[in-house]
């Protein structure tokens, strides 16, 4: 299983070079900022979720957990490094 700085660092990555490939002009990448002070569209996270099931092979918002209900950059990374920590356990 990922450790939470290693799912940190590839959701950190991910959404920095889509906002760069976006066009997006944006700084520090902090945790306590919403997704959408980040520069995030909601096309722009629909493809972030796209391209981290690729990656990582999970996505926390399949089932229970819904994108609404996630706020933060902090909290995103979380429903990652939980659906990781369930798809282990299965």
């Amino acid at each position: 299983m990922l450790s939470h700085d290693t799912t940190r660092s590839i959701v950190l990555e991910a959404v920095a070079a889509l906002l760069e490939e976006a066009g997006v002009e944006h700084g520090d990448i902090r945790g306590d900022l919403s997704l959408t002070d980040l520069g995030l569209s909601s096309l722009l996270i629909a493809r972030l979720i796209i391209q981290l099931e690729m990656e990582i092979g999970v996505d926390p918002f399949a089932e229970d957990l819904l994108i609404s209900d996630v706020r933060t950059f902090d909290e995103f990374v979380d429903a990652y490094h939980s659906a990781l920590s369930r798809s282990i356990a299965v």
